[in-house]
């Protein structure tokens, strides 16, 4: 080849990879998935199904997972309408109202996440995006019962397992105040089901906004005694909790004037003895 030649054909290089593309991004093949208890920040988190999952609490941006494939076997997306959650069966969906601008967006839970206890749910970039986020953001989540038993159904949800027989992973949490007891995690899923789940509208509603008060919710107790065991402990005031409610004497602290204000009070709590404390917005 003479040196013009040689000169032309790498002139042409960059010109065929220009015309490169990437191939398709994999379907999704979502499962059924609960888990094993796994370790966050500042402690473990305990995954166990609910379907009327309702809670405030700050909202944060989900990083890519590792390998690009999330806990229930999706190809993960910056665009896609999903997030993550600490404990809740996968895929879930939820509804997230912005409590500052009243936006809502309803995105499929699909990874696990956030590891920090200050957060309860990460979102995909373009899920925050549409919610208008532009820092960890006060927030409100509803869980959809309806669609969420059906993906759970669809997907191959196992069996329910005789605890006698329940893997070592599994972890029984039993109250001290009024003796109740859950089994929490469970580390096998069901196998790859061949259900196609399509990605979620990449919309957003307009709601109401608020509210906006920022606290830590130290524990929720059935008797006054213990509640106000800990309020003293660790600062809190002791209210009782909504009408019909099981446990009814809830520990607070807080208002907070910002977010650092309540992280800062939820290290406290740690310190002074109380496990699963959170920030709530009221």
């Amino acid at each position: 080849m003479s040196l013009r030649n040689y000169g032309a054909a790498l002139v042409l290089l960059p010109l065929l990879a220009a015309c490169h593309r990437e191939g398709p991004t994999p379907a999704a093949h979502p499962y059924y998935e609960l888990g094993s208890a796994w370790r966050g920040t500042h402690g473990w988190f305990y995954p166990n199904e609910q379907f009327d999952y309702h809670v405030t609490g700050l909202a944060t941006r989900q990083q890519a997972p590792v390998g690009g494939l999330t806990a229930d076997g999706e190809t993960w997306s910056a665009s896609g309408m999903t997030g993550a959650h600490q404990t809740l069966q996968l895929p879930a969906i939820v509804s997230i109202r912005n409590l500052l601008n009243g936006r809502i967006v309803r995105i499929r839970l699909t990874d696990r996440g956030p590891a920090d206890p200050g957060r309860i749910i990460a979102l995909s970039p373009k899920a925050a995006d549409l919610l208008g986020m532009t820092a960890d953001t006060p927030v409100e989540v509803m869980e959809d019962e309806t669609a969420s038993r059906s993906l759970a159904e669809e997907l191959g949800k196992p069996p329910a397992q005789n605890i006698s027989a329940a893997p070592v992973g599994e972890v029984r949490e039993t109250s001290l105040s009024d003796g109740s007891s859950r089994v929490y995690g469970n580390d096998s899923s069901a196998a790859a089901s061949s259900v196609v789940v399509g990605p979620l509208p990449v919309t957003w509603m307009q709601g109401s906004p608020g509210p906006s008060g920022l606290y830590v919710l130290m524990g929720i107790f059935s008797g006054h005694a213990t509640a106000a065991s800990v309020a003293m402990r660790c600062g809190g005031t002791v209210l009782h909790a909504s009408e019909g409610a099981r446990l009814e004497w809830r520990v607070l602290g807080g208002p907070y004037v910002d977010i650092a204000q309540a992280d800062a009070a939820l290290d406290r709590t740690r310190l002074c003895g109380v496990e699963g404390a959170r920030i709530i917005v009221e």
